[in-house]
This record gives C-alpha cells, sequence and structure tokens, in this order.
C-alpha cells in the first residue's frame, strides 16, 4: 500500500474513535491492539508499557471527578462512579487505538516513505505558504538525530544533562543530501482512497445534519 494512503488510513481511524458506538470502539481497539503486537511485539508493548501512568492516571480522574452513580461499598460518596469509570476506559481505549495504529504505521512503512507519504498529504498547502520540501527535509533530518541521540548510551537524557545538551550539536551528523522518492500509486491505492474520501464525506454529513 502507498504510504499516504497508509497516512490517510491512519487519520480516519482517528477521526473514527470519535464517532464510533462503544461497541464498536472496543472491537476497533482489539482487533488493532492483536495486529501490532503481531507485526511489532516488542515495541509496542514498550510503548504501552510506558504510558501507564498515563492510562491510570486518566482512570482515577475521570473516575472521581465525572458526576454519575456510586460504586457501593469503597469510601460513600468520595468513591469512583460507574460513569466516570466507563468514560476513563473509553479514553485509555481511544488511546491504544491511536497507539496501536501508529505502531502498525512505522512498522509496515520505511522512514523514507513515510517522510514521502507526508510530503504528498501537505502538497495542497502549498497554497497557503507552506514549502512542504522543506518541512519534509527537516523532519527527516530531526528524526535522524533523535534516532541516534535515542541509540548512544553516552547521551541520556536526564535533568543534569539539559545544561549540556547543547554540547551535543557539535557531535551531530554533518549535513547530508536528501533523496525523497515519490512511489507510484496503484488500482488498489486509488479505489482505498475513494474509500476513504467517502467515509470521511459520510462522518461530516453524519456531524451536521
Amino acid at each position: 500500500m502507498h504510504p499516504f494512503v497508509k497516512i490517510l488510513c491512519f487519520v480516519l481511524i482517528l477521526l473514527l474513535t470519535n464517532t464510533l458506538r462503544d461497541q464498536w470502539l472496543i472491537a476497533l481497539c482489539a482487533g488493532l491492539c492483536l495486529m501490532a503486537v503481531w507485526s511489532n511485539k516488542r515495541n509496542f508493548l514498550r510503548v504501552v508499557r510506558r504510558m501507564r501512568w498515563l492510562f491510570i492516571s486518566l482512570l482515577i480522574i475521570y473516575a472521581f471527578t465525572t458526576p454519575g452513580e456510586y460504586i457501593p461499598e469503597l469510601l460513600a460518596y468520595a468513591s469512583p462512579t460507574y460513569e466516570g469509570c466507563v468514560l476513563g476506559l473509553l479514553q485509555i481505549t481511544k488511546l491504544l487505538i491511536a497507539l496501536a495504529s501508529l505502531s502498525l504505521l512505522f512498522a509496515s512503512s520505511s522512514k523514507q516513505d513515510l517522510i514521502a507519504g507526508l510530503y504528498m498529504l501537505l502538497t495542497p498547502l502549498k497554497l497557503f505558504g507552506l514549502n512542504g520540501e522543506r518541512f519534509s527535509a527537516r523532519l527527516m533530518l530531526t528524526l535522524d538525530y533523535v534516532e541516534e541521540f535515542a541509540v548512544d548510551t553516552n547521551h541520556k537524557m536526564t535533568f543534569n544533562r539539559l545544561d549540556a545538551i547543547h554540547m551535543t550539536v557539535n557531535e551531530m551528523p554533518a549535513p547530508q543530501v536528501i533523496d525523497l522518492q515519490l512511489p507510484a500509486f496503484n488500482q488498489s491505492d486509488l479505489w482505498v482512497i475513494f474509500t476513504i474520501i467517502i467515509s470521511v464525506v459520510i462522518l461530516i454529513a453524519r456531524h451536521f445534519f
């Protein structure tokens, strides 16, 4: 599948998280998480593990701040509510959908393909003065620097090193030439784009009418 189409699918999935009913949202989350574990188990589970405190915080905030029916036999009026627990779990479900979709996107495409797809997505914004080539080039260089910084054990991100982080700039790679190759669309990509457009139109129509 063309990287441009993959990015469009990712955007469509994020839009669907705000329109699907709860049962369909849970089914979508389960399916995407299973696919993410199958395609990129190590990285996906690592990201989920790092996000666990955010998930717990969301659940606590929604459970104790959302009005509704209190869960009995806990802390009386200081107890969490059923409605808050449900809303908190739904927010966690939406975050898991986004993480799983992003994991699938990264696992199925190279960095160069993703930059090319993003460049094609931003091309229409040239009418508003956005330079897609420059933005894509800077994004690719940023990803290169972040990747090199992350794998270098001598440059761990700690509070003690924040004052000296400017010293790492001199150690970054020299300027490089970026070759942005745009793959061609095939017939299946065009059908997927057509389906996405129709889906977005339906979502907009349902929202306003």
